[in-house]
């Protein structure tokens, strides 16, 4: 503003300069062109234009002439009280508004959502222990319903496990004890059912330091010098020795042991399918659902197996090892079209843990190894294959519930949303009543998984 102000008498009519501290309500002063206003007033006579900028921001300059606040004050005279007037009318509607906002908020509580697939996992863990399986991931019980293959092991998984010495051949009886110190700690089944056989002869073991298992081979040590290999034929490449070769071409599991390279024994044994083998092949190719045969055993004895089984022999595999078995199940799931497989490998030993730990769902035989159970997803605690069966019908009952939940609560948010929101004219949801919509939208969810402990499976 202006320092000072050009004062007019208004009885003389006389002008003078003075501070514009000094200006009193109801002095008349002269605002001269180019000049700044000295303090605010309102225009008696003439008209100007005004520099407004640092108070509107705009440069163009806005003219002042006589009444012209006399004009404003007349339209705010008129417009603040329709304003008043209007909010007073609209006050109703806005709290309105806000009821009916609040309600929206309140009935569509996310919890049903939140509880549909959790509350069916924990119940269809329960429901599966009871039946001797164990879930040990989520996606286990998701997927399992989809399986396109199943992987079967052989010894201790469609067979028992605990096969029967049928015959031997023994060069030197001598040396059965250093046999015996071998392979006392492994705990693949043909070596425990070998050192079994042994034990009861009354072979007493030597003591044999440091036996190493190679897995999907045999064991082998250093004895003083001399080398002591126990394992499979082929691996001690005596597959087409003449006391080898005929008792692997009747189906026979052919168990051998050498030192330093020279055959010492050779041990048959035969393994009886499980009781329940046969049903739950002949149940899953029923399903539509491909049964494959890899193991590390010899020929004879795998293709005996699969023909007792009725394995198509385009799905058996021998002689395999850890790492074929691996991309056997690799090459299973790069084989879907549109969608990708869901491969099941069940095993129980230490050479099917890559396998088990490759294949879409592993499932682990509790009689088996400890290294093959931690890579599996599945574990049936009791040696029943049908175990397989029921993985698949209750992964099928969970995710038939799941998508239940799912349905109920679309339904549920969209229709009580709808009745919150006032969309209905003469149907809606009290806002004293909104809290009651968390119970109506989660029992049934509650209910739903519930009822899975009584679903016939």
């Amino acid at each position: 503003m202006a320092s000072t102000a050009i004062i007019i008498n208004q009885t003389s009519g006389t002008e003078r300069e003075i501070d514009a501290r000094l200006l009193q309500y109801s002095d008349t002063f002269r605002v001269l062109p180019d000049t700044r206003i000295p303090t605010d007033g309102t225009i008696i006579n003439r008209s100007s234009e005004v520099d407004e900028s640092m108070l509107t921001s705009e440069s163009r300059l806005v003219e002042k002439y006589p009444k012209s606040v006399n004009l404003a004050d007349r339209v705010a005279s008129y417009f603040i009280p329709i304003v008043l007037t209007l909010a007073v009318i609209t006050s109703e509607a806005t709290i309105q508004a806000i009821t009916y906002a609040i309600t929206v908020l309140i009935v569509s509580c996310p919890c049903a959502i939140g509880l549909a697939v959790p509350i069916v996992i924990v119940i269809t863990s329960g429901v599966a222990a009871e039946r001797g399986i164990v879930f040990k991931s989520a996606d286990a019980i998701e997927v399992a319903h989809k399986t396109s293959h199943v992987v079967f092991d052989k010894t201790g998984t469609l067979t028992r496990g605990k096969l029967s010495v049928v015959t031997k051949n023994c060069e030197n009886e001598n040396n059965l004890p250093l046999l015996l110190g071998l392979i006392k700690n492994s705990r693949h089944p043909v070596s425990v059912s070998v050192a079994a056989h042994l034990k009861d002869a009354g072979v007493m073991a030597s003591t044999v330091p440091g036996p190493k298992s190679l897995t999907g081979k045999g064991v082998e040590a250093t004895f003083y010098g001399r080398k002591l290999r126990a394992g499979n034929s082929r691996w001690l490449n005596l597959s087409e020795n003449e006391l080898v070769q005929p008792l692997l071409a009747q189906g026979y599991t052919v168990f051998c042991f050498t030192i330093d390279n020279a055959l010492q024994a050779v041990y048959c044994l035969e393994d009886e399918p499980r009781p329940d083998a046969a049903s739950t092949i002949q149940t899953l190719q029923k399903r539509g659902i491909s049964v494959h045969l890899v193991s590390g055993d010899d020929d004879g004895a795998v293709q005996s197996l699969a023909c007792k089984l009725s394995i198509f022999n385009g799905n058996v595999r021998s002689r395999s090892s850890p790492a074929d078995k691996k991309d056997y199940i690799q090459t299973l799931l790069s084989t879907g079209n549109h969608k990708k497989p869901v491969i099941v490998f069940c095993g129980d030993g230490t050479n099917d843990a890559v396998a088990l730990a490759q294949a879409t769902i592993g499932v682990h035989m509790n009689e088996g190894t400890d290294v093959a159970q931690s890579a599996a997803d599945v574990v049936l605690m009791r040696p029943s294959l049908a175990g397989i069966l029921t993985m698949m019908d209750v992964s099928r009952k969970s995710v038939n519930r799941i998508k239940f939940n799912f349905t109920w609560s679309f339904v549920y948010n969209t229709f009580a949303v709808l009745l919150a929101a006032g969309a209905f004219v003469n149907a809606r949801i009290p806002l004293e009543f909104a809290g009651l919509g968390e119970l109506v939208s989660v029992l049934p969810v509650i209910a739903a998984a519930l009822l899975l402990r009584w679903s016939k499976i």
